[in-house]
């Protein structure tokens, strides 16, 4: 999914983002990953951590409808790239959080407690990096 050292600290800077509540300087860094990978279909994976920081904007506007339309975007994607995604993050607890809330209204403090795991050291050792 990811190549390259530019686009692994994208990444992480989105994954740490999100794990601080930051979700908009999450969706920036995860979006620039995006470009930067352009219309190749390894980037297909990135799909489902804009669609969570896109979840987070739906709820504070109490956009429900969206809310449950970028929960099942983000499931699909998520089923579609699970091996590619799970090479860089735990998706389990994704995986649960997306199956918990796919039909059910969520606040703003139920979503800050979703993290994102990193296995950024265990990547970075077999791509022979940091």
């Amino acid at each position: 999914m990811l190549s390259g050292e530019k686009e692994f600290e994208l990444f992480d800077r989105g994954v740490k983002a999100f794990n601080q509540n930051a979700y908009v300087n999450a969706h920036h860094a995860w979006e620039a990953l995006w470009k930067m990978i352009g219309h190749q279909p390894r980037r297909a994976g990135l799909k489902v951590f804009l669609q969570l920081t896109g979840i987070y904007q739906n709820i504070e506007l109490e956009k429900w409808d969206a809310v449950r339309y970028g929960i099942r975007i983000a499931n699909q994607r998520l089923e579609e790239n699970r091996a590619s995604i799970n090479q860089l993050v735990e998706v389990d607890s994704i995986e649960s959080f997306i199956q918990l809330y796919k039909d059910k209204i969520i606040s703003l403090k139920v979503f800050d407690e979703l993290k994102i795991e990193r296995k950024w050291g265990r990547v970075h050792k077999d791509l022979g990096t940091k």
